[in-house]
């Protein structure tokens, strides 16, 4: 019987000591950076110039840009810019049903795909790019005006997912930066 309570002890042993090796492995998101600055001053120290969109991206456009904006300085504070984020982004509308009665689109979704850039503030040093893809739907429905504010709420909500993975991505790159 003692045995059978030494092999336990054993293993438990080898699983504390295998868990507290791998401990040193991991290292928390928004604690300090390498550098020793918190990670909201870095992701603060990041500017995020107005882009030209064409006409047909105007308006998901400017909700992409608020909602990084507010992704990576929700405080408001004029922090120093120290890094430069570039964005290219694209949009699509697709129709996965049809009203049979009267032809028309009884649901739309749409998708939008972000490419982005974070380089130093001279543009001389890249430090990441990626791209993130999201998607959101909405219902059509007879009244016009509900038809448009479906759409922009669409909008807005894939801007938001965006704008997350996005700050997601730079906070993980920037945590690791000495």
């Amino acid at each position: 019987m003692s045995s059978l309570n030494l092999k336990g002890l054993a293993h438990i042993v080898l699983v504390a000591g295998l868990s507290l090796g791998l401990s040193a492995c991991f290292r928390p998101l928004h604690g300090p950076t390498a550098s020793g600055q918190s990670l909201q001053t870095e992701l603060a120290s990041i500017d995020v110039p107005e882009v030209e969109w064409p006409p047909q991206l105007a308006n998901a456009g400017h909700y992409l840009r608020s909602e990084l904006i507010y992704a990576l300085n929700g405080s408001g504070s004029a922090t120093p810019k120290r890094y430069n984020l570039r964005l290219a982004f694209t949009k699509s509308q697709t129709s996965p049903v049809v009203d049979t009665q009267y032809g028309t689109a009884s649901s739309v979704i749409v998708g939008g795909t972000l490419t982005y850039t974070l380089t130093s503030l001279d543009g001389a040093t890249v430090i990441t790019q990626g791209t993130a893809t999201s998607s959101a739907s909405f219902d059509r429905f007879p009244q016009r005006f509900a038809n448009i504010r479906a759409a922009r709420d669409a909008e807005i909500r894939l801007s938001k997912d965006l704008a997350d993975q996005v700050r997601t991505r730079l906070s993980a790159v920037l945590a690791t930066r000495t």
